[in-house]
C-alpha cells in the first residue's frame, strides 16, 4: 500500500515483461536522468563462439560523467537464476568482442541520425568532439548492466552474484494504481539513477501527465494558483519563440502544460519549453507569452507578479 496525501494505491503486478516493459520504457529519462538516451533498437549481441542474446535496449549517459548501460527488463516471477544468468552472461561474452562493439557504435549512431532532436542535443553536450568518435570512446569501455525489475528479490540477488561482472546495477521500479479507480490513475515508485544522493520518489500519473510528487515551497507560484485566482483560464493558449519558429501550449484545467499540436503534457512551465522544445534548460515564466483579455501581450512571469501582489506569502 502507498499513501499519498491520504490517498491509496495499491501495488500493481504486470501480468506480462512486454506489458511491464512498454511502463518502463517512458520512464527511461526518470530513470537515468535528462542526459540520457535510450535505445531500444535491439541489436544483437553476439560472441565469437556463436552465442547470441539480445538486450531489452541501450542507455547512453552524456553529462559529466559519460556511461553507457546495457538494460534488460525482468519479472520476478521469471524463472530469474536460469534467465538472468543466461541472459546477462551472453551479454558479457558479447560485448568483448570488438566487432560486436563496432556494430553497437553503428547502429546507435544511425538511430540518433534518424532523430534531429536526439542529434541536436548529443552534439551540443558532448562538443566539439564528433558523435560518432563518442560513442565508439564509450562503447570501448565496459558498460553498466543495468536490471529494471517490479520487485527485488532474494532469487535475483542471488543470481546476480554469479555473475562476474564488476558493473551491475537493479532498479525496482514499483506501479500503484489509485484505490477505487485502477491504473487510469496510478504511482510508479522507484530510486533514480542520476541523483548524487539517490532515494525514491513517486511519480503520480494521469492520462499523459507527469507529477512528480515534491514538497510544496513556500512562495513558489504555479499555474494552478492563478487558474485558483482567475488571473488564467483553463483551455487559454500560450506560446513562445524557438529559432524564428512559434510553439504554442494550452493551459489545462488541473495547471498541467499540453503541448500543441501533438498533446504532451508536462507539470510546469520550465519542463514543458526545456524537454518539449528547446533542450536546454530555461525559466519558462520568462519565455512563455499569453494575450490578455485587451489583447495585449504578457509574460506569463508578469501574471505571476499580479498574482504575487495579492499574495504576500508568495514574495
Amino acid at each position: 500500500m502507498l499513501l499519498i496525501d491520504g490517498v491509496k494505491y495499491e501495488l500493481w503486478t504486470p501480468s506480462t515483461e512486454d506489458e511491464f516493459e512498454r511502463v518502463v520504457k517512458e520512464h527511461t529519462q526518470d530513470i537515468f536522468g535528462e542526459q540520457s538516451i535510450f535505445l531500444d533498437r535491439k541489436q544483437k549481441l553476439r560472441s565469437l563462439s556463436g552465442i547470441g542474446s539480445i538486450p531489452d535496449g541501450y542507455v547512453i549517459v552524456f553529462g559529466d560523467s559519460p556511461e553507457w548501460h546495457i538494460v534488460e527488463v525482468e519479472l520476478s516471477s521469471h524463472p530469474l537464476h536460469d534467465h538472468i544468468v543466461s541472459q546477462v552472461g551472453r551479454f558479457i561474452s558479447g560485448i568483448n568482442n570488438p566487432s560486436i562493439q563496432r556494430g553497437i557504435v553503428n547502429t546507435i549512431d544511425e538511430e540518433i541520425a534518424r532523430d534531429e532532436f536526439l542529434r541536436l542535443r548529443l552534439r551540443k553536450a558532448i562538443e566539439p568532439t564528433e558523435i560518432y568518435r563518442f560513442l565508439a570512446d564509450l562503447i570501448s569501455k565496459p558498460p553498466i548492466l543495468t536490471i529494471i525489475i517490479e520487485k527485488e528479490t532474494e532469487e535475483l540477488r542471488e543470481a546476480l552474484n554469479t555473475l562476474r561482472f564488476p558493473q551491475i546495477t537493479v532498479v525496482e521500479f514499483q506501479t500503484f494504481m489509485r484505490e477505487g479507480i485502477g491504473l487510469a490513475v496510478h504511482a510508479h515508485l522507484f530510486e533514480p539513477l542520476f541523483q548524487p544522493q539517490r532515494k525514491k520518489i513517486a511519480m503520480i500519473e494521469r492520462a499523459k501527465e507527469e507529477i512528480p510528487v515534491t514538497p510544496k515551497v513556500e512562495g513558489r507560484v504555479t499555474i494552478q494558483d492563478l487558474i485558483d485566482a482567475n488571473i488564467i483560464e483553463p483551455g487559454q493558449t500560450i506560446y513562445g519563440w524557438h529559432k524564428g519558429k512559434k510553439y504554442e501550449a494550452r493551459i489545462m484545467p488541473a495547471g498541467e502544460i499540453k503541448l500543441l499540436p501533438d498533446g504532451s503534457y508536462f507539470n510546469s512551465l520550465s519542463m514543458a519549453a526545456f524537454k518539449g522544445i528547446i533542450g536546454h534548460e530555461v525559466n519558462g515564466w520568462v519565455w512563455w507569452h499569453t494575450t490578455r483579455e485587451n489583447g495585449t501581450e504578457c509574460l506569463l512571469d508578469a501574471l505571476r507578479e499580479e498574482y504575487r501582489a495579492t499574495h504576500p506569502s508568495k514574495l
